[in-house]
C-alpha cells in the first residue's frame, strides 16, 4: 500500500505486470460483494475500457454555501453514488495515475475521475444496496446483520457440483420425508451414497437422543467405511400461543430443532475430521423475526443460526465446514399439518430448496446462511 489511495491503487496496478488486459480496484471496506456486479464489470470493460459501479440515490440531494444555506436541490434522478470495484483497461488506467504525477495530482479519491481527465468515458453499471462501505461503528453492526443473511444460491447443480459430491457417503437425518426425502433423491440422481436415517427408517433413529444419533452413525460407518457429510434436516413445528402452550410442548419442539442439532453434532465431529466433511442444516427463514403462534419454532431456529456460527469457528481448524441453509416456506406435510391448504404458488417446491441445498453442500464456506426464496 501506499501513503494515499491514489499511491495505493497505483502500486497495485503496476505489480499486475504488462500481460494483464483489465483491472478491478476494490475498497477492502466493502466486503459485501456481490459476484453477479463482478461479473457485469467484467462483460462491461471489455467494451468501454472504463467501468465505475453506482446506485441510486434514494436521499433528496443539496447543495450548501459555506454560511450553511441551501443554494440549489438538484434532480436527484441524474445522480448516483459510486461504490466499488470499478475496471479499467490497465494501460488505460496507468496513463491516467502517470498523467496525475505529472500533474502534481497526488490525492485523488476515485480512479474514475483521473481516467476522465484523459477525455475517456467511464461507463456505469449498477451496484449494490448491500454492498456498503464500512466507515461508522454502527456499519459494524449492519455488517454483522448481513454476514447473517449474506449467502444465497441459486442455480442448477453443476458438472463441479456433481464432482463434489459424486460418491460421497451423505447422512441425511430426517430423509424420508419433505425437504430430506427430496434431497434425498437430487443426491442419488447425481451418484452421491446417501443413508436417509430418522424415525421412519430401520432401524429408526430419534434425533432427539444423543444414543440413537450416535448408534445410527457407527451402522453407517460400518456399512460404508466414513462418513463424509451430514445433513440435519429434522424438525418440529407446533402453531401455539406461548400462553397456551404446556412446557412439555415447548421442550418437545426445543429437543428436535435445537438438541437434536447439538447431538448430530456431537455424534458427526470424529468422522467429519477424518473425512474433511461438513455438517448443513436445515434452518427458517423465521430465524430473522419471531413469529406469533410459533414462537417455540422461530426461536429454535433462531438460536440454530447462532450454534451454526459458533460450531464453524470450533471446528475450522479441523477443516470441517459448518453451514445452515433457510428456506422460506415449503410445501411440507408439517407446514399442511399446521397452516391448512395454502397456494402452491405461494410455498417453495421441496424439489427446488433440495436443490440448492446439495449446491451449498458443495460450496467451500463455512458458518454461512444460505438463503432459499
Amino acid at each position: 500500500g501506499g501513503e494515499t489511495r491514489q499511491e495505493s491503487s497505483r502500486i497495485g496496478i503496476e505489480c499486475c505486470g504488462e500481460e494483464t488486459d483489465y483491472v478491478l480496484l476494490h475498497d477492502s471496506v466493502r466486503p459485501f460483494l456481490p459476484q453477479k456486479v463482478v461479473g457485469e464489470l467484467v462483460e462491461a470493460v471489455k467494451a468501454h475500457g472504463a467501468v465505475d459501479t453506482v446506485i441510486a440515490s434514494s436521499d433528496t440531494l443539496v447543495e450548501v454555501d459555506p454560511e450553511g444555506f441551501i443554494t440549489h436541490i438538484p434532480d436527484r434522478s441524474m445522480f448516483r453514488r459510486g461504490q466499488t470495484p470499478q475496471a479499467f483497461a490497465r494501460s488505460l488506467v496507468l496513463n491516467a495515475h502517470r498523467d496525475a504525477i505529472a500533474n502534481q495530482i497526488e490525492n485523488a479519491t476515485d480512479d474514475c475521475q483521473l481516467v476522465m481527465r484523459l477525455g475517456h468515458k467511464v461507463f456505469c453499471v449498477p451496484g449494490d444496496e448491500q454492498n456498503i462501505k464500512i466507515t461508522y461503528p454502527i456499519d459494524m453492526h449492519l455488517a454483522d446483520k448481513l454476514f447473517q443473511l449474506r449467502q444465497e444460491v441459486a442455480g442448477a447443480i453443476d458438472d463441479q457440483v456433481i464432482e463434489a459430491l459424486r460418491e460421497k457417503v451423505v447422512v441425511v437425518i430426517g430423509g424420508t420425508e419433505g425437504i430430506g426425502l427430496a434431497l434425498c433423491e437430487q443426491l442419488k440422481n447425481i451418484g452421491s451414497m446417501v443413508v436417509p436415517l430418522s424415525r421412519r427408517s430401520t432401524p429408526p433413529l430419534d434425533v432427539a437422543k444423543l444414543s440413537s444419533v450416535e448408534e445410527g452413525f457407527q451402522r453407517v460407518v460400518k456399512q460404508f467405511g466414513r462418513i463424509d457429510h451430514v445433513v440435519n434436516c429434522a424438525g418440529d413445528l407446533s402453531r401455539k400461543n406461548v400462553e397456551f402452550m404446556s412446557a412439555q410442548e415447548w421442550r418437545d419442539v426445543w429437543s428436535v430443532n435445537m438438541d437434536g442439532c447439538f447431538y448430530v453434532a456431537k455424534a458427526a465431529i470424529g468422522y467429519l475430521r477424518e473425512s474433511n466433511g461438513s455438517l448443513l442444516y436445515v434452518g427458517s427463514s423465521s430465524y430473522t423475526r419471531g413469529r406469533g403462534g410459533y414462537a417455540a419454532y422461530s426461536s429454535s431456529k433462531a438460536a440454530l443460526v447462532n450454534f451454526v456460527q459458533a460450531l464453524a469457528e470450533e471446528l475450522s481448524r479441523d477443516q470441517i465446514r459448518v453451514n445452515v441453509v433457510s428456506p422460506g416456506r415449503v410445501h411440507t406435510a408439517m407446514r399442511t399439518r399446521n397452516f391448512g391448504q395454502e397456494p402452491l404458488e405461494s410455498l417453495l417446491d421441496p424439489q427446488d430448496v433440495a436443490v440448492e441445498m446439495v449446491r451449498a453442500l458443495a460450496m467451500e464456506t463455512s458458518g454461512s446462511v444460505f438463503e432459499v426464496r
